[in-house]
């Protein structure tokens, strides 16, 4: 979204759903999009948790991309996109939201505008796509010690100008890079799950005690606000246990997420909350943590120009690189939603 400030959405917390217990995903779903008829105490309606669009954008390289235990892209392939999203359209919404970005004065600096520009005035129509998320060089082979350039250094407007030797920094920090995907069909994209509780048994009254951390990543100066990672912690206490913890969710629940292009919320930094709940003795409870986002799967559109003479030096390439991308809710301030669940 940029390094324009985002409004605060205070360091106010979305506590634990205390609504009341669900049983069934159904019920969570709709409280998540706001499609329950909820009523608060005045009769209003109750806006949705986190509502998401059935199609996004994401300025830059998007950071929730999937990676695996040691951090490599875990690919996306040409042909299950293209069976989602078409290759050629991908190239006019990407356009249409580096538009949109260009022409926001009101929260996005100059430079990332300008840089925006340069994609959504781009006049090729029919883009280069690569087979794969992770076939993404747009200059040279190898890495930047070799003198080559992937999408994740160009769209962060890094640049190696020769083989060993240094890696230069643009002063916008960026170059023309959008992600454009569509709400991914597969279970459990929507919403996915989070670590929260294992089921317990037995009904009862239990303690439970959330918490969570985000580390945002972003340019000190400009470049693309290209998201963050956020780490939950959930902590059980059942009745009649001397304030010993039930169990406690691992860091592996860890989850890296994008923001979207026109999102004005900053994810709130730190996610504390604690709630009892009493469970009947013939249902199995339990807290379950729901991402307040959803994936997508579409292309990210490169536009890059040949930097050497004899590739015909300045002209104009648009490059579709296939992604799978989880992007936190535009709507939302909190990265995850608790929900007391029974079954």
């Amino acid at each position: 979204m940029g390094t324009a400030s985002p409004a605060a959405a205070a360091d106010e917390q979305k506590p634990i759903d205390n609504a009341k217990i669900y049983s069934s995903e159904q019920d969570v779903v709709a409280r998540m999009e706001g499609t329950d008829g909820m009523k608060d105490k005045e009769g209003k309606p109750v806006p949705g948790y986190a509502p998401v669009a059935d199609s996004e954008s994401v300025m830059g390289y998007p950071k929730g991309v999937d990676r695996d235990k040691d951090n490599k892209v875990m690919p996306v392939y040409k042909d299950d996109v293209q069976a989602q999203y078409d290759a050629k359209q991908a190239v006019e919404d990407a356009k249409a939201a580096a538009k949109k970005y260009a022409e926001d004065t009101t929260n996005n600096p100059q430079p990332l505008r300008e840089t925006a520009k340069l994609l959504a005035d781009s006049t090729l129509t029919d883009p280069e796509v690569r087979g794969d998320t992770n076939d993404d060089a747009l200059f040279g082979r190898g890495g930047p010690e070799l003198g080559a350039e992937h999408a994740e250094m160009y769209c962060a407007g890094k640049h190696a100008p020769a083989p060993g030797g240094r890696v230069d920094q643009n002063a916008a920090k960026a170059n023309p890079c959008v992600f454009v995907g569509k709400l991914d069909k597969k279970d459990g994209s929507k919403y996915p799950k989070v670590g929260g509780s294992s089921g317990m048994a037995g009904g009862g009254e239990k303690t439970y005690t959330v918490a969570g951390e985000t580390t945002e990543e972003k340019s000190s100066t400009e470049g693309w606000a290209v998201g963050g990672k956020f780490t939950p912690k959930v902590a059980l206490t059942p009745a009649g246990d001397k304030g010993g913890a039930g169990g406690e969710l691992g860091a592996e629940a860890s989850f890296t997420y994008s923001y979207s292009s026109t999102t004005t919320n900053k994810v709130s930094t730190k996610q504390q909350d604690e709630t009892k709940v009493t469970f009947p003795s013939d249902k199995k409870g339990s807290l379950q943590g729901r991402r307040d986002g959803a994936y997508y799967v579409g292309y990210i559109v490169v536009r890059k120009t040949n930097a050497l003479p004899e590739d015909n030096i300045g002209q104009e390439h648009l490059i579709a690189i296939p992604a799978r991308v989880y992007v936190q809710s535009p709507q939302s301030s909190t990265s995850v939603t608790y929900f007391k669940y029974q079954e």
